[in-house]
């Protein structure tokens, strides 16, 4: 089983940098502003709009405990989680 929490760990931080790449390119492409850019195999549509959130923590504030458990919703999560041994 080490191997496979190594083989895991080792996936995690592969992703993380790729994640980290990505997140850099793209905010390249947001300094570009709205618009369709194409490459040789992909385009890239860079889009800006507003998403409306509702604060929990408001919520939490101006309601009562009754209203704030009929709107949560509960699941149960499985998660893993790798660090590195230092």
């Amino acid at each position: 089983m080490t191997e496979k929490i190594d083989e895991l760990g080792i996936l995690v931080k592969e992703i993380a940098q790729r994640e980290a790449a990505a997140r850099a390119i793209k905010a390249e492409l947001i300094a570009l502003g709205a618009g369709k850019y194409e490459g040789l195999q992909f385009f890239a549509e860079v889009q800006h709009y507003d998403r409306a959130t509702i604060s929990p923590t408001l919520v939490r504030k101006l309601s009562n405990e009754e209203f704030v458990a009929s709107v949560t919703e509960v699941k149960a999560i499985d998660a893993v989680v790798v660090k590195a041994i230092e």
